[in-house]
């Protein structure tokens, strides 16, 4: 790499030997420096340069902005030497961090030409941020130490949370006309902007979900837009924990535009920073001067990518419905828009209705269940849960109560009343006709409901309620999850109906009810999430659910407790080896039971001999001395051999 022959040097303050170093480097490679102090040359410095056509200086970050527009100005050559600890040079020009270098770079004869950008008129180094965007700023102390050790890494995210609750508290987007090469002054409302220039390592060039370049003639802008809270803590919490690699995928609240210019106008003035330092103004002008001046930088400074223009807008808030909901104050969760309330409400009021077809699947469902239940076949069950049409007017529901719609309240509930007297009563008649009464496995597993199955039917709801909403979900998706947690029971209490029995009847009537309570307030719940009532509107029936829930989930509970006592008995008997005058006895094949109010223990007793009558008797009276409570054993003798 050569070196020019002359030079203009300014001079400020001394530079720990920075200037001195230069000036030996000029003396050694016989280059003629011409010196003047910084004080006079910034106030006239075409005077200064005169016929010189290379400009040398030892510059801090702060500094450079104005050198670079006086080397446009004039049309000279710029050759910096960073100061000591001056990163952004260093990082965003690539300028080496050994002074020797850095002087020989500066005073080399082979300068490229470079791209400025410049916002109002205000040359930027690095990037423009608009709007609170506070932890996409990569200039503090625990940004520049994250990669030092897994320590400073954590104190950074943990920095950014502190910051971004703070900032979540006071978040408000604002009302803005965006402009671009493509868009016409579109009305949207934002949180935040960040235009990047040379910050392509930072923290908020890894949210643009695409490789970054320097020196393509364009400006790279994420606008923040959420349109909910959700959305908002989302951004935060992947921008917050990604890697240094940039994202795959655009957050949902973010938008990206790489452009030559762009403008954003308000009614109000908003306050923005260029590289940090504070500015206010109506317009906030953008604009990329391409291949303005001519620097001395290294090759590594220019970036090889696409230089092609990129409008990803289609997340920015656009609708003035929308514009209204979200200015004001920015909701829990994205509202829905009014056509998509129409279109939804639509489909939910025809389900809410028992159609022929309803009625025939119900009662096939409801055949294939019930036969399913005397074979204690899964698979046969599986079928009917693939046939039942419960989910449609549950679903209406939910959105009943969500909206407080009285008319599809009414006609939801009517509808799943017709369900359960056809499903109930069809199971009766099989169990009428079918000369077998023995509760099989899969009947008595719907027996003893607990807070598991409520689990399942909250689980159920949430399906049911997004595979609505989502075109892109397959419908049979929560057709399938609701009727699981639906028809069996019902077809157990239709079938505790044709024999009389008020056991099987009331337990898979409580699970029905549970699942049927649980999944609607879920489903209500999802509704809510995705923007379809106020939480004003939805308060009554929301409060009116939890009720339920509360008064559903009190025996739940107690079964719950029972079933957990139970596996503890089981867990205890089939653990250990009891010794009865000098025999080793254990315990196999353990299941409890109950038979009114008493638990029943049911195993096989294992023993190298045979067990007498009075041995099981001692073994019995162990095992309530250890479980601190009666019991009563039904007890198969085996014998190890």
């Amino acid at each position: 790499m050569g070196h020019v022959t002359q030079a203009l040097l300014v001079v400020g303050s001394e530079e720990c030997g920075r200037l001195e170093a230069l000036r030996r480097y000029a003396s050694d490679n016989a280059i003629a420096l011409t010196e003047v102090a910084e004080s006079r040359f910034v106030q006239s410095p075409a005077e200064f340069m005169g016929e010189q056509q290379h400009l040398l200086a030892v510059l801090t970050d702060e500094q450079l902005p104005g050198y670079l527009d006086i080397a446009e100005r004039l049309g000279c050559v710029l050759g910096v030497v960073p100061r000591e600890k001056q990163t952004r040079l260093h990082e965003w020009f690539n300028l080496p961090r050994n002074v020797d270098e850095a002087i020989a770079l500066a005073c080399s004869d082979q300068p490229q030409k470079i791209d400025v950008l410049r916002c109002n008129g205000e040359t930027t180094l690095g990037l423009v941020m608009v709007g609170e965007t506070p932890f996409l700023d990569g200039r503090s102390k625990a940004f520049q130490n994250r990669g030092h050790s897994l320590i400073e890494q954590w104190l950074y995210r943990l920095a950014l949370i502190w910051l971004s609750v703070l900032n979540l508290f006071k978040i408000k987007p604002f009302p803005v006309y965006l402009t671009t090469t493509r868009e016409n002054a579109l009305h949207t409302a934002i949180t935040g902007l960040v235009a990047i220039e040379n910050d392509i390592r930072g923290p908020a060039a890894r949210l643009m979900g695409t490789r970054l370049e320097v020196q393509d003639g364009l400006i790279s802008t994420l606008v923040i837009a959420p349109k909910s809270v959700g959305e908002y803590l989302g951004f935060l919490l992947r921008g917050i924990f990604q890697g240094e690699q940039p994202l795959a995928k655009l957050p949902r609240a973010v938008s990206f535009i790489r452009c030559p210019e762009l403008t954003l106008e308000s009614e109000v003035p908003l306050a923005y920073f260029i590289d940090g330092k504070p500015r206010e103004a109506k317009r906030i002008e953008l604009k990329l001067h391409a291949k303005a001046l001519l620097m001395n930088v290294s090759e590594v400074y220019f970036s090889r990518g696409d230089s092609k223009e990129v409008h990803r807008t289609e997340q920015l808030p656009r609708n003035e419905e929308r514009l209204k909901m979200i200015e004001a104050h920015l909701p829990l969760f994205t509202h829905a828009l009014e056509e998509e309330f129409r279109d939804l409400f639509v489909i939910l009021r025809d389900m809410a209705r028992p159609h022929s077809t309803f009625l025939t699947l119900m009662v096939l469902s409801a055949i294939v269940a019930s036969l399913g239940l005397f074979l204690s076949s899964p698979a046969v069950i599986i079928g009917a849960m693939v046939l039942a049409p419960l989910m449609a007017p549950i679903i209406s529901l939910a959105m009943g109560l969500l909206r407080g719609d009285r008319g599809m309240l009414e006609q939801s509930l009517k509808t799943i009343g017709i369900g359960m007297c056809l499903a109930m009563g069809t199971a009766a008649m099989v169990a009428l006709l079918v000369p077998i009464e023995r509760i099989t496995n899969e009947i008595a597993g719907r027996l003893q409901p607990n807070l598991l199955d409520l689990g399942v039917a909250i689980a159920s709801g949430i399906a049911g309620a997004y595979a609505n909403v989502r075109e892109d979900v397959a419908k049979s998706v929560s057709g399938v999850a609701i009727a699981v947690a639906l028809v069996p029971p019902l077809c157990v209490s239709g079938i505790g109906l044709g024999w009389l029995d008020w056991h099987v009847f009331s337990g898979s009537m409580l699970l029905f009810l549970t699942n049927l309570v649980g999944i609607a307030l879920a489903a209500a719940l999802t509704f809510l999430f995705l923007g379809y009532a106020p939480f004003q509107r939805a308060r009554r029936g929301l409060s009116v659910s939890l009720v339920l829930l509360v008064l559903v989930s009190i025996p739940l509970t107690v079964s719950f407790v029972e079933i957990t006592k139970h596996w503890q008995i089981e867990k205890l008997a089939a653990g250990q080896v009891f010794i009865l005058d000098g025999k080793e006895i254990s315990l196999s094949n353990v299941q409890v039971s109950l038979k009114g109010k008493r638990i029943v223990l049911h195993a096989d007793v294992l023993s190298r001999s045979g067990v007498t009558y009075s041995e099981m008797k001692r073994l019995k009276a162990q095992l309530e001395r250890e479980l601190e409570q009666p019991i009563e054993l039904e007890l198969t003798p085996r014998i190890s051999l």
